[in-house]
C-alpha cells in the first residue's frame, strides 16, 4: 500500500475504527492474492467487505485518494 493511502487509512482508523475494521495489506502478503482474485480486482486497490465477509465494493488501481476512500467507508457504514 502506498504511503498516501496508508496515511488516509490510519487517519480513518482513529475516527471510524470502532465501526470499521481496516486492514492495510501488501499485495502478495498472506492470502491477498486469493482475495484479489475472488474480488476480481485488477491487481491492487480497495476490497471492502461487510462484517459477514460479503463483498460490498472494490476500487481498482492506484489512482484514488481520500474522497474515494471516504465514499467506500460511508458505504460500509450504511
Amino acid at each position: 500500500m502506498c504511503n498516501k493511502i496508508k496515511v488516509i487509512v490510519n487517519d480513518l482508523k482513529k475516527t471510524k475504527g470502532q465501526k470499521v475494521t481496516f486492514n492495510n495489506v501488501v499485495v502478495g502478503a498472506g492470502n491477498s492474492s486469493a482475495a484479489i482474485k475472488k474480488a476480481k480486482l485488477k491487481g491492487h486497490g480497495i476490497i471492502a467487505n461487510d462484517k459477514n465477509g460479503k463483498l460490498i465494493q472494490i476500487v481498482n488501481g492506484h489512482r484514488y485518494g481520500k474522497k474515494e476512500v471516504d465514499a467506500v467507508v460511508a458505504k460500509l457504514l450504511q
